[in-house]
């Protein structure tokens, strides 16, 4: 007869005030396009097998973004599984295999989520493996564990395994499009306009002025002034047909007529 269960720990104080002793990092840079948090606990699988005239109870603990629960487990551990053996009504500890957060770890980006390999576990005579699938899921959560032969496998169904829609970039900026903004390019063209007005004025008065000075060795402000109103006047009136053959240009609005030989 065989009696699953599984169940997800709860962080205690202690394990809180270690952090140094976290189980699988979810911090690390491999898996930051995935919501691994979202398992953040311990989850633990036990199995009981009739074995008469005994029984055999193996209990699988998996540390995710968290240290270790179990005191049997060591506090390195990212995955631990302890065997018990009944006797004389009491469980008694047989086995411990632990794969502690020292050994190397490959990542691979799957179709369906990720997977994280966990090799070279030494137990005795034998070499064991870990994986750990995260299926992308919106809704089931359910935790598939085995250990078949030295390969041991632990299945987690849900939205950690979905990749991030931003691709984990979370402090990335997020920079509006450019706006083609036609009105402060308008403007740009009347500030040169009235840059080059101001200017061509300064220069014709200072220039009259001097030219005034040296030929009649004195300075008519009023006529001075009064010519430079008149000339100014003058340049308002053609102003407009000036902008207009500026934008024609710009714009490529060119009215000529076409020829064509008939």
């Amino acid at each position: 007869m065989v009696n699953i269960n599984i169940s997800v720990g709860l962080l205690t104080l202690a394990s809180i005030l270690q952090p140094a002793l976290a189980g699988f990092d979810c911090s690390a840079s491999e898996v930051s396009d995935y919501n691994l948090e979202l398992l953040k606990g311990v989850h633990k699988y036990t199995e009981e097998v009739d074995t008469p005239p005994t029984k055999k109870r193996t209990t699988w603990y998996v540390a995710m973004c968290s240290p270790m629960e179990d005191k049997a487990c060591p506090k390195d551990s990212d995955i631990c599984g302890l065997t018990e053996v009944l006797i004389n009504d009491k469980y008694v500890l047989t086995e411990v295999k632990s794969f502690d957060n020292s050994l190397s770890k490959t990542y691979k980006q799957t179709n369906s989520g990720l997977e994280v390999v966990m090799e070279n576990l030494s137990w005795g005579p034998d070499l064991y493996s870990a994986s750990l699938k995260f299926v992308c899921s919106e809704d089931d959560k359910d935790v598939e564990v085995e250990l078949i032969g030295t390969e041991f496998s632990a299945v987690f169904n849900g939205p950690a395994g979905c990749a991030k829609k931003d691709g984990g970039n979370k402090d990335k900026p997020k920079t509006p499009p450019p706006k083609n903004d036609d009105k402060g390019e308008s403007w740009g063209w009347f500030t040169w306009i009235f840059i080059f007005l101001v200017l061509f004025l300064s220069i014709y008065i200072i220039g009259g002025a001097w030219f005034q000075y040296h030929k009649s060795n004195s300075i008519d402000f009023q006529s001075a002034l009064r010519e430079v109103l008149e000339n100014f006047v003058d340049l308002l009136r053609g102003l407009p047909n000036f902008i207009k053959e500026i934008m024609e240009k710009v714009t490529g609005n060119n009215t000529r007529g076409e020829y064509s030989a008939v």
